[in-house]
């Protein structure tokens, strides 16, 4: 074996065929060289290696260098043979298998991965959390919300100003069909209650000077005001009902305001027809019945188009329809061949606010 180089790195061989340099065993045996096999078969991914004391390379002292010792690299590389240098630390090839880390030995940099990856996790929990905090969910989960609903006080403004009507007994009942009515015209003032006959007969109240808006009807889920129409002068009340309904007060008000109607003549039209007041017909306030058919009915004041619109069955009724001068009314006849066709009357009202029929439509009738 005299003169025998290692066949890996060409270093000088022991008495065993083993490298002195790099520790190759280079003994020609099956025993000894196994393709493809590894002394880590079987063992678990997360072993650690056990370096056994024959296994670990001998040192080989150069008569160059000091006598000092000098400790192992924790890595090393192999270079050129003969020539000493920093080597890198790595299984033997023909063992197989990858080297791992000592188990005393920590990675450095994994408690900052950790914090920052714990960190990240944290802040995208708390905004889908916070999310869903502002959602409203049935059940009031996650949610601040009151599903009760309370209506505002619609008299409030009355209770501060301490505005009252008086309370001395005068009873007194009305049988309104559909219409606009002005409180101190064709309704004394007073607290009113409302006798509807439908769920959805509705009994509006207008009145800017007192800041009392109302729009109440029997099905209305928060509750309505029906028992408590407080009517003050000048206040506009529009019935919205197929039947009338009957309005009573215990307390009526005098009526100071308004006048006869000094228009006598009715009219009736009937089919699909335009009629404009001032030419074909006297410009004023009437009361307006259906008296056979159904259709529609426009009254267009303004030049761009209709203003209101009514649609009308035999037998309905809308009182106290104003049509200023130069207005036109619209018929358009949907009864179809079977029925009759469409036609109203004109008669009319008994009692109006004034002859000035521009400033009372403006006023309580364009919206």
């Amino acid at each position: 074996m005299f003169g025998e180089r290692c066949t890996l790195c060409g270093g000088k061989l022991d008495s065993r065929k083993r490298c002195k340099e790099c520790g190759l065993d280079n003994r020609k045996s099956e025993k000894y060289y196994k393709i493809n096999k590894s002394a880590c078969d079987g063992m678990p991914m997360t072993h650690v290696h056990e370096e056994r004391e024959e296994d670990k390379p001998r040192k080989r002292q150069d008569p160059a260098r000091s006598e000092k010792k000098q400790a192992i690299p924790e890595t090393y590389r192999r270079t050129d043979a003969g020539q000493e240098s920093s080597r890198r630390k790595e299984k033997n090839p023909w063992q197989g298998g990858s080297a791992a880390r000592p188990a005393n030995q920590k990675k450095k940099g994994g408690w900052v991965s950790k914090f920052v990856t714990a960190f990240i996790v944290l802040s995208i929990a708390g905004t889908i959390i916070g999310s869903l905090a502002e959602m409203d969910f049935d059940g009031d989960l996650f949610s601040d919300s009151d599903d009760t609903y309370e209506r505002p006080d619609p008299y409030e403004t009355l209770s501060e100003s301490g505005i009252t009507l008086s309370e001395e007994e005068n009873y007194e009942e009305f049988e309104l069909p559909a219409g606009k009515y002005i409180v101190g015209v064709h309704l004394p003032a007073g607290y009113y209650s409302a006798d509807v006959m439908n769920d959805y007969d509705a009994v509006r109240v207008t009145d800017d000077e007192h800041s009392i808006f109302l729009s109440e009807y029997p099905a209305q889920e928060e509750g309505n005001y029906l028992d408590d129409l407080r009517l003050f002068d000048g206040a506009l009340v529009e019935i919205q009902a197929d039947e009338p309904v009957i309005l009573s007060t215990e307390n009526a008000q005098e009526i100071t305001g308004g006048m006869d109607n000094p228009l006598k003549k009715d009219y009736v039209f009937s089919g699909d027809t335009e009629k404009t007041a001032g030419v074909d017909f006297e410009a004023g306030i009437y009361d307006l019945s259906v008296t056979e058919g159904y259709g529609e009915m426009e009254i267009q004041v303004s030049p761009d188009g209709s203003d209101l619109s009514y649609g009308f069955t035999s037998g309905m009724e809308y009182r106290n329809v104003v049509i200023p001068e130069g207005a036109k009314l619209v018929l358009e006849d949907s009864s179809g061949e079977v029925e009759e066709s469409f036609q109203i009357s004109l008669t009319p009202s008994p009692w109006i606010m004034s002859e000035d029929y521009s400033q009372i439509y403006e006023e309580y009738y364009r919206y």
